[in-house]
Order: C-alpha cells, then sequence, then structure tokens
C-alpha cells in the first residue's frame, strides 16, 4: 500500500478550520478575521492565506472584495451536487462492507454518542455524531481518496444544517435509522443496507430542499 505523503503547513491547518466547519464552531456568513484565525492555528497570515485558498476551492469559504473572506452559504445546486456525489458512494461502500469491519464499531459509538446527546438536549453534538456516522460508512470503502473527498462533504453538509438552523429538525429521525443500518451489516445484510442508505440519503435531500425552499433558510 502507497504511505500518505506528510501533510504541509497549509494543509494541516486547512484541515483544522474544516474541523471546526464540520463540529459547528463556525457558521455559514461568519467573518474570518485573519490576525484572530492565524493566532488560532498557529500559522501565519500568509499561511492563512493560503489555506483560505486551499478552502475556496472546495466551496467552504469565500472572498468578498473589500470586506474579507467568509464562510460560505452553500444554496440548492450545492445541495444537489453534494447529495448526488453522496448517493454514488455511500451505498456502495455499505454494499462491500463485511460484517467484521472495524468500523462498525466506529459507527456504533456514533448510534451511542447521538443518542446520549439526544437525550441531553444537544442537538449540535448529535450533529456532530451523524456527520462522524458517515465518515465511518465511508471508511468501510477502505479508501484514503473518498475519506478525503468525504471531509469536505461532510463540512459543507455542516453548512447547509447551519443555514437551516434547527439541529433536531435535521438530526433527530436518522439515529434510529443509522442504528438500523449498523445492524444490518452486523447480520450480513449488507444489500439491504445499502438500500436503506440509498432511501436515506433521498429523504435527507428532500428535508433540506424543503428547508430551503418554505424559508426556514435566510437569504442573508
Amino acid at each position: 500500500m502507497t504511505q500518505a505523503l506528510p501533510l504541509s503547513v497549509p494543509e494541516k491547518a486547512a484541515q483544522a478550520l474544516r474541523v471546526l466547519i464540520t463540529d459547528g464552531e463556525v457558521s455559514p456568513g461568519d467573518k474570518l478575521p485573519e490576525a484572530d484565525l492565524a493566532e488560532r492555528l498557529g500559522v501565519s497570515r500568509n499561511t492563512l492565506r493560503e489555506v483560505f485558498r486551499l478552502l475556496a476551492r472546495e466551496r467552504l469559504v469565500e472572498h468578498v472584495p473589500n470586506r474579507g473572506v467568509f464562510v460560505s452559504r452553500p444554496g440548492l445546486p450545492e445541495v444537489f451536487d453534494v447529495f448526488r456525489v453522496r448517493q454514488l458512494i455511500e451505498p456502495e461502500a455499505i454494499a462491500g462492507a463485511a460484517p467484521g469491519h472495524p468500523s462498525l464499531e466506529r459507527m456504533r459509538d456514533c448510534v451511542l454518542r447521538a443518542r446520549a446527546a439526544a437525550e441531553a438536549d444537544d442537538w449540535r453534538a448529535v450533529g456532530t455524531a451523524d456527520v462522524t456516522f458517515h465518515e465511518a460508512v465511508i471508511a468501510l470503502a477502505d479508501s484514503p481518496i473518498l475519506a478525503d473527498l468525504y471531509r469536505s462533504l461532510a463540512a459543507q453538509l455542516r453548512l447547509m444544517f447551519g443555514l437551516i438552523g434547527s439541529p433536531r429538525y435535521m438530526h433527530e429521525q436518522y439515529i434510529d435509522r443509522n442504528e438500523q443500518i449498523v445492524g444490518l451489516i452486523q447480520r450480513g445484510d449488507s444489500a439491504s443496507a445499502a438500500q436503506e442508505m440509498r432511501a436515506y440519503l433521498h429523504d435527507a435531500q428532500e428535508q433540506i430542499v424543503n428547508a430551503y425552499v418554505s424559508g426556514r433558510v435566510s437569504s442573508v
């Protein structure tokens, strides 16, 4: 197996900022002040500008002339694009999964963390557990390339969730469905688990689209 090359300083900092987005610590539309963020990430402002260029290519940040750099606000075209890619990779990762794959333990742990967070009424933490669940789904494919791709998709998803503004609305119904998918894979029925994921992603896309169309997503 080819060993991954070490990340450069800008790539490491971009990864750290991507995690802040995925964990919901920065929100769509937030301004990213250079001085404060450079200090937080432990990089120079020149390096931070390279970080912004890297994440702009992933559509996670955008530069507004004379105003600065802001966290992106994805629109409906991005919703459709992200879910089209998810439909291509997540069900296929599940379809090829073995019942004893080590990533299943991560998926089970995410379900448990989501349930505990829901009981504590911490719906942002439920969202984080759900994003991590899907990262574990991708890990079933044993593909570093897909894992890198999904990290960018996960950050874009979190921005969509942030625009909707209600983590409970977005995540509550999927805790049980995540558990169902884990159970199907454990029982050796990966085909049914993949089919459930296809339906799951369809429903999640519809839910987000409906939120955009109905006005849950603000235009400012």
